[in-house]
């Protein structure tokens, strides 16, 4: 039986010894997004792991920085959206993120690393062109962001980025699958075809991974061992697929920085424990 995922979370976070840093509470965090086809538009931001809302604004001056109070650091999942200009046949939807009333509302979504050593202003540009119309359209895959003095934001993208490129990998299998299927039902071959859309199904629901992600992962923890990003990426993976054998070797690589991370200690825990 699986273990539903918010109850998932509070096993593991309390496994691990998660506890909120509340002495930077009150830290203040200004979010600077420039470049959007919109003028305002409404802002939220999620915890990346756990989904829980931080942060919520309504009608957001994009001209001006986001004031956010008491964000601390970690990795966040930032949501801009607004009212549709075009109402597609079929609107995404993320159980994590959107909510309920949203059907039409567009939302872009983009991860968000804080780090107070990196100073309290985060400014973010998309660097292309793109019409309200076109994005909706095709949806933010059409964006190229470029963080502004954030090296750490650099590689946090750089990391999600390897996720990205597996959803494109899983999509290309699926698109794969679903001819096979169709072969078979357009041949009338109803045996084949059971099992081919059983195939189907299993890589749609299941395929949460592959071993191209685990060793592009694993090289970019070893390229950046002192980096708390690439710490809390490991955790991410051991989160997700809790392979702690697997990935052992590249736990012991995290170094200086690298150990500084609420994260580094949890997963230290699960090891030691092991």
């Amino acid at each position: 039986m699986r273990i539903p995922l918010v109850l998932f979370v509070v096993i593991f976070f309390q496994a691990c010894g998660f506890k909120r840093e509340d002495g930077k509470k009150n830290q203040e965090v200004n979010i600077q997004l420039t470049g959007l086809p919109v003028d305002s538009c409404s802002f939220r931001i999620n915890h990346i792991i756990t989904g829980k809302e931080v942060f919520n604004k309504e009608n957001v001056d994009l001209s001006k920085p986001i004031r956010i109070p008491g964000l601390e650091d970690d990795m966040y999942i930032a949501v801009f959206s607004w009212p549709r200009t075009l109402i597609s046949h079929q609107v995404f939807r993320s159980r994590g993120f959107d909510k309920e009333d949203d059907y039409d509302l567009f939302q872009l979504t983009k991860p968000l690393y804080i780090d107070h050593k990196n100073g309290s202003t985060y400014h973010i540009e998309v660097v292309n062109e793109v019409s309200i119309e076109e994005l909706e359209r095709k949806g933010a895959s059409t964006l190229q962001f470029k963080n502004i003095a954030c090296k750490e934001c650099d590689l946090a993208d750089r990391y999600w980025d390897t996720f990205s490129e597996f959803f494109d990998r899983k999509e290309r299998l699926i698109d794969s699958a679903k001819q096979v299927y169709y072969s078979y039902i357009d041949a009338n071959d109803l045996q084949k075809g059971n099992k081919a859309f059983l195939d189907l199904e299993e890589i749609k629901n299941h395929f949460a991974k592959d071993e191209l992600l685990d060793t592009r992962i694993q090289e970019l923890v070893a390229a950046n061992p002192e980096s708390n990003v690439s710490t809390f990426f490991l955790f991410y993976q051991l989160y997700n697929h809790r392979e702690f054998q697997k990935l052992e070797n590249t736990f012991k690589l995290l170094k200086g920085k690298g150990q500084d991370s609420k994260y580094y200690k949890m997963v230290k825990k699960q090891y030691d424990e092991l």
